[in-house]
């Protein structure tokens, strides 16, 4: 797979060839986990599912960001376009927490609720998510590429 300028997979292929696939399980795996252990009282699935989605995107963008292993040419585009990068985990992250966020609400009984509730949680956590991989992707500029 080849990066080049004005593709418009440009984004979803970086982050794909240098994503650390074993250190984001393990990472949303570990605080999903201990979300779901510190809630057990009150059985808190979808809480600990979102908690583990958002970390696995966090931790893998980071890491991909920040590792040493991976594509070179990958690495020096989410070097030169930070903001660009941060998308694809921030889109996975806010998707996969508003599928788990609609499914927990309409569970619950508020179906009139669910969609509104799943886009409020899927927006604010892409949110988050770019935000933090787009600066960590601007102070480590092209650094490790």
């Amino acid at each position: 797979m080849t990066l080049e300028r004005g593709n418009a997979f440009t984004p979803v292929a970086s982050a794909t060839m240098i994503w650390p696939w074993g250190t984001a399980l393990v990472a949303g795996g570990v605080t999903g986990a201990a979300t779901f252990l510190l809630n057990l009282a009150s059985f808190d699935v979808s809480g600990a599912l979102t908690t583990g989605i958002f970390f696995f995107s966090l931790v893998g963008g980071a890491v991909a960001l920040l590792g040493s292993k991976g594509d070179r040419r990958a690495r020096r585009y989410a070097g030169q376009y930070p903001w660009r990068f941060a998308t694809a985990p921030a889109l996975f992250g806010g998707a996969g927490t508003a599928a788990v966020t609609l499914v927990a609400v309409m569970l619950g009984g508020s179906f009139l609720a669910a969609p509104f509730a799943a886009i409020g949680a899927g927006i604010g956590t892409a949110a988050v998510l770019w935000v933090i991989l787009g600066i960590i992707g601007m102070v480590a500029g092209n650094k490790s590429a």
